[in-house]
């Protein structure tokens, strides 16, 4: 485990949470929105506790999946679509 590879992790961590919390609560327009906060504890919390466990027992794993290049095209082409898509139904104001 190197201090590099741990500030890099948190970091990517940290920017994904203020990243997602800024697509939902400035879209909803209130922090007192207890179905985000829920969605972001369920998509967060085990996400730490993976990279967590990652950083402990395989270390090189947890580097390659911090560099997320995908070396398959057809991986790479499902990646940038799931990501369009993510980012597509955050921006549509249904009220549901």
């Amino acid at each position: 485990m190197t201090k590099e590879l741990f500030y890099q992790a948190i970091l990517k961590f940290a920017l994904g949470v203020v990243v997602i919390g800024i697509l939902i609560f400035l879209l909803a327009g209130i922090l007192d929105y207890w179905n985000a906060w829920l969605f972001m504890g369920i998509l967060f919390i085990p996400m730490l506790f993976a990279g967590i466990v990652l950083m402990i027992k395989n270390p090189k794993l947890l580097e390659k999946r911090l560099k997320a290049k995908e070396q398959q095209s057809e991986q790479s082409l499902v990646i940038k679509l799931s990501g369009l898509m993510f980012v597509m139904g955050f921006g549509s104001r249904n009220n549901i």
